[in-house]
């Protein structure tokens, strides 16, 4: 086994069962009302823990490409859930930084997405000397390049064209609930901004991107994968009633991968995005706002006079 799987091993079972262990925990108190930190509460989290344990070890000794993928999704869920309760629960134990709070939030999700992103790194180490990737060749720098810069413009095409679907087809509300809520935890914790920008978009397109839709689109074609892996993408966004928009989004990534066959662009495209929503409805929200007031009172009176 070479160093860096070694080194993986250590921080996963070490970092992200940490976040396993404490999840059980929380779980086995509000399900059988067993105290929290008390022996039999620790035991039996400790056990469920190792049984969880097991099958991940099981995986990561095979090394092959599904197995790879698999703890790719396992380590993103486990980000998610264990290791994003323990570091907001460690950070209010250790500097009394409130639960739930922006600050606690902000930082929780700092440390939970970089120790993600560290794994998940780790375990697509040389991913595609091992067979893992995309069949068929990459492009060529600049024609990376030239895609990276048209990716942006086409994503941002497909959220729009999605959201005018979305309001004169089907009636819904511009505006998402999980974009309001990111920018309101960024608004509450600046730095919050790094993951917004840059962790989220380059985890998410290591997960359903190159794990998800990669292992999928080898055994199936670009349709089917794209809708599923799409779908996923989607779903997990948790804002039910902009479907379309996010699913959108997740066919346009995907197809940037397929035709540069380099995880590089999407993710590019991805931050890109990300960026434009931080920058506009955060960063610069306020001028924005003395902008707009001239301008919509221009616009009425534009509106008078004809």
């Amino acid at each position: 086994m070479t160093k860096p799987y070694l080194f993986f091993g250590m921080l996963f079972f070490v970092v992200m069962h940490i976040g396993i262990a404490f999840a059980t925990s929380l779980f086995i108190h509000s399900i059988l009302a067993i105290e929290f930190g008390s022996i039999l509460n620790i035991t039996l989290s400790t056990v469920i823990t190792i049984l969880i344990a097991l099958p991940i070890a099981k995986l990561l000794m095979r090394q092959t490409v599904t197995s790879r993928y698999l703890l790719v999704v396992i380590s993103y869920i486990i980000m998610q859930t264990g290791l994003a309760l323990g570091s907001s629960y460690l950070l209010s134990f250790l500097f009394d930084i409130e639960v739930g709070s922006g600050m606690n939030i902000g930082l929780s999700s700092m440390i939970t997405f970089s120790l993600g992103l560290v794994v998940i790194i780790l375990i697509l180490y040389k991913d595609e000397h091992r067979g893992g990737g995309l069949p068929g060749e990459k492009s060529a720098p600049l024609e990376t390049v030239a895609w990276s810069i048209l990716g942006i413009f086409l994503v941002f095409a497909t959220q729009v064209l999605a959201g005018l679907i979305e309001t004169y087809l089907f009636g819904i509300e511009p505006g998402s609930d999980n974009t309001a809520d990111l920018v309101d935890l960024a608004n509450q914790f600046l730095p919050f901004i790094f993951v917004i920008a840059i962790l989220g978009p380059i985890i998410e397109e290591l997960v359903f991107r190159k794990a998800i839709f990669g292992w999928i689109y080898v055994r199936t074609n670009f349709l089917v994968a794209g809708l599923i892996s799409s779908l996923i993408f989607a779903v997990i966004h948790f804002d039910f009633s902009h479907l379309l928009i996010y699913a959108a989004m997740g066919f346009s990534f995907a197809f940037l991968y397929v035709k540069t066959k380099r995880i590089i662009v999407p993710i590019i495209s991805h931050i890109a995005l990300n960026s434009f929503v931080v920058v506009v409805q955060v960063l610069l929200y306020d001028d924005l706002i003395q902008f707009m007031e001239p301008a919509a009172f221009i616009h009425h009176l534009i509106g008078l006079i004809n």
